[in-house]
């Protein structure tokens, strides 16, 4: 579970400048203890329980089970389990979660007194969302090895990322109470503290971390953000000024700095870090609202509105994102976003999710039509060309002659633009306006019967090039893809 806890705590801070956004996991401030792999390794090595490598901190190492209950166990049942125990732990190395729980479920099955083996399956119940059996384990291995700091600090995690608050600050504070130099327990009390008003908690928390791991910029961040709700905003500058002298892209303190300046109505200097957390997160709605805020505050309008349409904007665009992270392969969405880029001027972010089509429809050869059509939007005329031949030779499509012939009209091609008009089987003004033009090729080479043919084709297909009904505006269209009729 601790892997997939480190990415939810990213966005469990619901009070600006508190953890991280976007900042790289070694930035983050909340930071698990590394469980899953140190209990690996020490098993790999005979020590069968994690609770045992808490010695080195000052606990009392707690047994797994007592002596005369683990000697009702048999010897060959004890060995087996083990390795089934070891398969499930290289089962969650490799993110195979179903399949280590089956291998855990079989340890605990010939030896049921073993608390890792509850710990470890109980951990991955939760990064398969299945908190109800989680909760379980993780409880009975409390309930078997009531000391162990480790044990209390992921159940808190879990609690934390479920929104259980109070609950995960007593397991933290039941882990400090074992291991009280545990600085990823306390910063997290600190967030939870923080994030329920309990400022002066969350403070004296961060202030304990740093006298354990005085670099941690995370906790400075934190008690930046604790001293500025406090009012000590001279305080609070004097800790993020250092933490961005340490690390000059430590995103959210830019954010908690900024709220700093504006609560002191030093609105210039708030505007500087809010701009400067988006150009370190371009997409964060966070910190334009933020700024937005203090152009409201300092009485600029015009900025005020550009943000407000950047917000929306944005919120657009999360929505399609968050659309397409439940269906990735959906090419109309894709294209949809792809659409969306185009309109907003940015090309390379479209033609990476043009290139997404192309892939995803290998079968059909769909995407380099589409893409084809983009080209002829774009006037590229030979690009279009390839591309839809592309389609083509996968597999013959109306759709991708249509967009075809479309670009040998713009080439003032009419010969191939209407065999592959014909092969779509199109008929629209379009059409129309190519069989008139090879008409009249017709009448200049004295093809009379030809250019007769043709004439009355353009005609039937748009009675308004009839004789003094010419209008070449209405034969003018916007090349697209068009359905077959």
């Amino acid at each position: 579970m601790n892997r997939q806890i480190a990415g939810m705590l990213v966005g469990l801070s619901l009070f600006s400048g508190c953890g991280s956004e976007s900042q790289p996991a070694s930035q983050q401030a909340v930071k698990p203890e590394n469980t899953t792999n140190n209990t690996t390794q020490t098993a790999l090595v005979g020590t069968p329980d994690p609770a045992k490598s808490d010695s080195a901190s000052g606990q009392k190492p707690q047994p797994n089970a007592s002596p005369n209950t683990q000697a009702n166990v048999d010897a060959a049942a004890l060995q087996k389990a083990e390795e089934f125990y070891l398969r499930g732990m290289e089962f969650q190395k490799q993110g195979k979660l179903a399949e280590s729980i089956q291998e855990l479920s079989m340890a605990i099955k010939l030896n049921p007194q073993v608390s890792r083996f509850y710990f470890h399956r109980g951990s991955a119940w939760a990064d398969l969302k299945q908190d109800a059996s989680a909760i379980v384990d993780l409880t009975k291995a409390i309930e078997m090895n009531p000391q162990n700091a480790q044990y209390y600090y992921t159940r808190a995690l879990f609690f934390m990322t479920r929104g259980g608050a109070e609950l995960a600050v007593k397991d933290f504070t039941k882990a400090i109470e074992y291991k009280p130099d545990s600085h990823q327990a306390l910063n997290n009390r600190g967030l939870l503290f923080a994030t329920t008003g309990k400022l002066k908690e969350a403070r004296a928390d961060f202030e304990r971390v740093l006298e354990i791991k005085p670099d941690s910029i995370d906790a400075m961040n934190n008690l930046g953000f604790a001293l500025m709700n406090l009012n000590e905003t001279d305080k609070a500058l004097e800790v993020l000024n250092k933490v961005l002298e340490q690390n000059p892209k430590y995103l959210n303190a830019y954010d908690n700095r900024g709220l700093v300046w504006k609560k002191r109505k030093e609105y210039d200097k708030a505007i500087a870090d809010f701009t400067r957390a988006i150009e370190l997160s371009p997409n964060s709605l966070k910190f334009y609202r933020q700024r937005m805020g203090v152009y409201q505050e300092s009485e600029q309008p015009e900025k005020q509105k550009a943000d407000e349409e950047k917000i929306v904007w944005l919120q657009k665009l999360a929505g399609l994102n968050e659309r397409l992270a439940k269906s990735p392969e959906d090419t109309e969405l894709i294209l949809e976003r792809a659409q969306f880029y185009l309109a907003s001027e940015m090309r390379e972010q479209a033609m990476k999710d043009y290139a997404k089509i192309v892939e995803l429809t290998q079968d059909t050869g769909r995407g380099y039509y589409i893409r084809g059509a983009l080209y002829l939007e774009e006037n590229k005329l030979d690009r279009c060309i390839q591309e839809c031949s592309r389609a083509i030779n996968i597999q013959p499509q109306p759709e991708a002659y249509s967009v075809r012939g479309d670009a040998f009209m713009k080439r003032g091609d009419v010969e191939h633009a209407l065999r592959d008009f014909e092969r779509a089987k199109r008929i629209d003004k379009i059409v129309a306006k190519a069989y008139l033009m090879r008409s009249k090729s017709h009448k200049e080479r004295g093809e009379h019967e030809k250019a007769a043919e043709d004439y009355e084709r353009a005609v039937a297909i748009d009675p308004s090039l009839g004789p003094g009904k010419l209008d070449k505006e209405k034969t003018a269209g916007k090349p697209v893809i068009r359905p077959i009729q």
